[in-house]
């Protein structure tokens, strides 16, 4: 298990009105954002504390050709809201990093690789939000977490949390924005 990065001294990690900067408020958008996993730059991530675990679609692991053959097996089955047992492809271990230079922090993270129709390219849960030692806040769609040089942040994508919204209650996965999985490598 991870260890738990500890503020660094005098750091505080706080939210107030001016972090509500370019929302559209009040709002019961989940927090969707974009990170670099892997060296990929990959959007449509969806930030969820009530997921006990991290999932990436194989669709999102495909198009990054990390090979199948890196993928370790998964010795259980995951259960979606509806109570009905989710196969698991296998499992893999990805370097994830959250915000942007220097506020920046990065971590390796067990993602659980599933094929079901998913309109999010993976989705961060519990595990590595306590790795990060973040603090989400739904309100200000913004996560918050302490890093050497200070505390970083990521605000959400609230446009594309409503895209994939609605394409989720269409029960079509289709993409819900133009982008494309780029990778960091030059």
């Amino acid at each position: 298990m991870a260890q738990t990065d500890p503020l660094q001294e005098g750091q505080v990690i706080s939210l107030s009105t001016v972090d509500y900067n370019g929302l559209q408020v009040p709002h019961d958008d989940a927090l969707v954002v974009r990170l670099i996993i892997a060296n990929f730059d990959v959007g449509k991530i969806m930030v969820d504390t009530g997921s006990s675990v991290n999932e990436f679609h194989l669709e999102t692991f495909e198009e990054m050709k990390l090979g199948e053959g890196r993928l370790g097996p998964a010795e259980y089955s995951i259960y979606g809201f509806s109570g009905a047992s989710v196969q698991v492809s296998g499992k893999i271990d990805l370097p994830v990093t959250f915000g942007t230079y220097p506020l920046q922090k990065t971590v390796m993270t067990t993602f659980l690789v599933v094929d079901i129709p998913f309109t999010y390219s993976a989705i961060i849960g519990r595990p590595t939000l306590r790795d990060m030692g973040a603090v989400v806040s739904t309100p200000h769609l913004k996560m918050k977490f302490s890093t050497l040089t200070g505390i970083g942040e990521i605000r959400g994508q609230q446009m594309i949390a409503r895209q994939c919204y609605a394409a989720s209650l269409k029960g079509s996965n289709a993409p819900t924005e133009n982008f494309t999985i780029e990778s960091e490598d030059p």
